[in-house]
C-alpha cells in the first residue's frame, strides 16, 4: 500500500510539473525567437523525461489507455515519422556537404513536434488547459500590437520598426499570419476558451484581432490567410444544402476589404507593381520579385531531379547552380514557398509526403467533435495557404508556431478517461 500511495504521489507531481512545463512550450512561440527554441528545448526534455518515467512508473492501466490514445493518432505519427525520414535520407544524397544537409534536417524535423507534444498532452482535459496557454500568449502580443497602434510603445516590444509595422517580438509577416490563426481559435472555441460567460469576450477579442490584422498590419501573407480562416468560418456556419454559396465569401471579402481599407487596397495593388515589373524587366528588388526568382529556380532544379530531389539543405546550392552568383539574395537557404522546398530536397517523393502529412490531419479532424475538428482544420488551412508564399515549419518562430498548435488541437480528441493518464486539469467540465 505505501509503495502505491509513493508511486500515485510521483505521478501527480509529474503530471502537475509536466502541464506547467507544456503551457510555457505553448506560449513560446508568441514571445520570438530566442523563446521558442527555449520551449523547443524544454518540449523534447520533458519528452526524454516522460519517456524515462514511463519506463519506470507506468502501471498496466495507464498503459492500456495509453494504447487506446496511440491507435487512434497512428495515420498521422506515421506520416510524420515517414516525412522526417525520409528527409534524413535524402542527407546521403544532397549536393551539400553531410554536415550542412543534417543541419537543414533538423529544421524539416520541426514535424516532430506535432505528435510530440499531443503525446505528452495527452488528454483532452489538459490539451484545453495548454490551448488556454497557447491563446493567451497570442492575446498578449495582440493587445501589445494595439499599444503600439495608439502611440505606446509597451517595455517589452523587441521588434525592429514597431512603431510603424506594429510587430511586437517578430516580424510583421509571422505576426499577421499568427494573428489570423489566433482570431480563428478564438471564434471556433468561443464557448470554452474563456468559458462560457466569457463567450463575448472571445468573439470581441477574434474581432479586434481581425481588425488589427487587416486594418493596420502589413503581411500580405497574413491577410491571405486570414480571408481563408473566414471563408472556413462561414463554411461551418451555413447549412450543408447552401455551403456552395461560401465559394464566393473570399472574393467578396476581398473586394469589401479593397474598397474599405486603404491600408489593404495598397499592399494589394503594391504586389501587381511588383509581378508586373518582374515579368516585364525581371526586377527582384521587392517581395515578390524575389519570390518569383526563388520559385522559378526552385521549378528548373525539380524538373532536373524530379523524384528523389536534390537532399536535405540543397536548396541554396541549386538555386545558385541554376541561377549563377547574379541572384537576388545568393545567401538565401529556402524559396519562400514550402512545398516548393519540400520538392526541391526531396522531390516529388518528398512533396508527396509532405502532403500526406497535411491529409493525416485533415482526416484526423474529422473524427472529433465540431468545434475542435473546425479549430484543427483552421490551423491546417493557414499552414497550407502561409506556406505557398513562405517556408512554413522550417523556420524557427512560426515553425514552432504551427506545430505547436497542430499539436495542441490533436490532443483535444476525446482519448479514454482523465484519470486513466493523467490527474484531471481544472478546465470547464460542463463547457467542454
Amino acid at each position: 500500500m505505501f509503495q502505491s500511495q509513493g508511486e500515485h504521489r510521483t505521478h501527480d507531481r509529474f503530471a502537475t510539473a509536466s502541464l506547467w512545463l507544456l503551457c510555457f512550450v505553448a506560449v513560446s512561440p508568441s514571445l520570438g525567437t530566442a523563446v521558442a527554441a527555449i520551449g523547443r528545448l524544454v518540449l523534447y526534455l520533458l519528452a526524454l523525461a516522460y519517456l524515462l518515467w514511463w519506463a519506470q512508473r507506468a502501471t498496466a492501466s495507464w498503459r492500456s489507455a495509453a494504447d487506446q490514445r496511440d491507435s487512434a493518432l497512428r495515420p498521422v505519427t506515421i506520416m510524420v515519422l515517414l516525412a522526417c525520414a525520409y528527409m534524413a535520407l535524402s542527407a546521403l544524397w544532397s549536393t551539400v556537404p553531410i554536415e550542412s544537409a543534417w543541419l537543414a534536417w533538423t529544421r524539416h524535423a520541426r514535424l516532430l513536434t506535432i505528435p510530440v507534444v499531443c503525446y505528452l498532452i495527452a488528454t483532452s482535459d489538459r490539451g484545453l488547459v495548454v490551448l488556454r496557454a497557447f491563446t493567451l500568449g497570442q492575446v498578449f502580443v495582440v493587445l501589445s500590437a494595439w499599444l503600439l497602434v495608439v502611440g505606446v510603445r509597451a517595455p517589452w516590444v523587441t521588434a525592429n520598426g514597431a512603431d510603424t509595422t506594429y510587430a511586437v517580438f517578430g516580424s510583421y509577416l509571422e505576426q499577421s499570419i499568427s494573428q489570423s490563426v489566433l482570431a480563428a481559435i478564438l471564434w471556433f472555441q468561443r464557448d470554452v476558451i474563456f468559458g462560457l460567460r466569457g463567450r463575448w469576450i472571445a468573439v470581441v477579442l477574434a474581432l479586434a484581432t481581425l481588425l488589427l490584422t487587416l486594418g493596420f498590419l502589413q503581411g500580405r501573407s497574413g491577410h491571405l490567410v486570414a480571408l481563408g480562416l473566414v471563408s472556413l468560418a462561414c463554411l461551418h456556419a451555413v447549412p450543408r444544402r447552401w455551403r456552395w454559396t461560401t465559394l464566393a465569401v473570399p472574393f467578396v471579402a476581398f473586394a469589401v476589404l479593397a474598397g474599405a481599407s486603404d491600408h489593404f487596397r495598397n499592399r494589394m495593388v503594391l504586389v501587381v507593381h511588383e509581378v508586373q515589373a518582374y515579368a516585364q524587366t525581371g526586377a527582384t528588388n521587392s517581395s515578390s520579385g524575389e519570390r518569383l526568382a526563388f520559385w522559378g529556380a526552385s521549378v528548373q532544379a525539380i524538373a532536373q531531379r524530379p523524384l528523389l530531389g536534390s537532399g536535405a539543405g540543397s536548396w541554396n546550392h541549386e538555386y545558385l547552380r541554376i541561377g549563377g552568383q547574379n541572384v537576388p539574395q545568393p545567401t538565401a537557404d529556402n524559396p519562400h514557398q514550402l512545398f516548393l522546398l519540400w520538392a526541391v530536397e526531396g522531390g516529388l517523393l518528398g512533396l508527396a509526403l509532405l502532403l500526406a502529412v497535411f491529409w493525416s490531419l485533415w482526416a484526423y479532424s474529422t473524427r472529433m467533435e465540431p468545434r475542435d475538428a473546425h479549430t484543427l482544420q483552421a490551423i491546417a488551412l493557414a499552414l497550407a495557404i502561409s506556406g505557398m508564399f513562405n517556408s512554413m515549419i522550417y523556420g524557427i518562430g512560426m515553425g514552432d508556431f504551427f506545430c505547436v498548435g497542430l499539436g495542441i488541437l490533436l490532443a483535444m480528441h476525446k482519448h479514454p478517461p482523465p484519470s486513466a493518464l493523467y490527474p484531471p486539469a481544472p478546465n470547464d467540465a460542463k463547457t467542454h
